[in-house]
């Protein structure tokens, strides 16, 4: 071939190449485009779909407002502001929408207005009452929170004769939520640089399974669980395995509950959520006083004066009481409350709501 017609032949090629690719760039730029297409239509259905089923949400559009604006707010809303600086800065620093909760009892729903000669003191007073309930509460549960974690492990350990019965499903009634906990705490556990994590992952495995080749003991392993992941396990546990049985309708797991004061194991894990609850509370500074709780058990027969609301702060405190007393810790409760109603008047007010009945501190659980 001569060399013109190879020059020829190049010069041909390279069209081609630039027309296909030419071609490729527009099929690429109009799939592109068509994709983006369906993608916003499928998008526009799910809104139509979401509003269609939802008619009375709205689109939440209110604009950030200056803790300046905030308190002129609460002026509006008949609030006396002594300091308007004072109050701006607690706004900033507190956060608004965690402050206003400790509106709600000075303020009158049927006029929009705060009750009368209520006073932004009496709001910071309340709030900073909370928040030392909150700050008294946490060491105790913090006790408990260890000791319910101990004791367990020591009676299920020591009744199976099994370092390991937190991996062996025979124990259990659904295994799953235990599986869950247990995973979350082994990633935890395979990247703690702690020295006793870093000592088992060295030198230890177990044979016993070989998905849980690498977990530890419950002892070690327990010590890496949340207090929410060391529930799951323990409330997961059957207490009618015939490892847990002791006699007819008893369970050895009953000899975990026995040292704080109840008799069911079953009860103890009602109280241990109750624990994890106020805990969490306390932990996420919520609001505490006044709130709605869960119902401890095993207080039936345990104190001679019913509480006004079975699920709230009081009855949480007889529980608390109750497994410091059996467990020898000093509490401080009655003296701390008594301290508190005589010096925050609300907690005075509102005593009832709180659960606590006119005359609690005369109790015998309380002596």
């Amino acid at each position: 071939m001569s060399m013109e017609l190879k020059l020829k032949s190049i010069r041909s090629a390279c069209k081609s190449v630039a027309l296909s690719t030419l071609l490729g760039k527009s099929y690429f730029k109009w799939h592109v485009k068509r994709q983006t297409a369906k993608a916003s239509a499928e998008r526009k259905r799910l809104w139509e779909e979401f509003q269609t089923e939802n008619p009375n949400l709205a689109d939440y559009n209110k604009p950030y407002c200056t803790p300046r604006q905030l308190v002129h707010k609460l002026t509006l809303e008949g609030l006396v502001v002594s300091d308007r600086a004072i109050a701006e800065e607690v706004i900033f620093r507190e956060n608004y929408f965690r402050f206003k909760a400790y509106c709600i009892p000075f303020f009158n729903k049927n006029t929009d207005k705060f009750h009368t000669g209520t006073t932004f003191e009496d709001l910071h007073g309340l709030y900073c009452a909370d928040q030392k309930l909150r700050d008294f509460l946490i060491p105790l549960l913090a006790q408990l929170e260890v000791r319910i974690r101990a004791t367990v492990d020591n009676v299920v350990t020591s009744t199976t004769s099994d370092p390991f019965w937190h991996i062996n499903t025979d124990y259990f009634k659904n295994f799953s939520d235990a599986e869950r906990a247990l995973s979350k705490a082994q990633q935890r556990f395979n990247q703690g640089q702690q020295e006793f994590v870093v000592h088992y992952r060295k030198r230890y495995f177990t044979n016993r399974s070989y998905d849980y080749r690498r977990t530890p003991p419950f002892w070690i392993i327990s010590e890496i669980f949340t207090l929410e992941q060391l529930l799951s396990v323990c409330k997961s546990l059957n207490e009618n395995c015939p490892t847990f049985s002791a006699s007819a309708g008893q369970s050895k797991l009953e000899t975990a509950a026995k040292p704080f004061g109840i008799a069911s194991y079953s009860s103890l894990m009602t109280n241990l959520s109750c624990i994890l609850e106020l805990r969490n509370l306390c932990a996420h500074h919520s609001r505490l006083w006044n709130r709605n709780l869960k119902n401890p058990a095993g207080l039936k027969n345990k104190h001679s004066i019913k509480a006004s609301h079975p699920n709230r702060l009081y009855s949480h405190l007889l529980m608390i009481r109750l497994a410091c007393k059996a467990q020898g810790i000093s509490d401080g409760i009655k003296p701390f409350m008594v301290n508190m109603f005589a010096t925050v008047p609300v907690f005075s007010r509102d005593m009832a709501n709180m659960g606590f009945p006119s005359d609690w501190e005369n109790d015998t659980v309380w002596q």
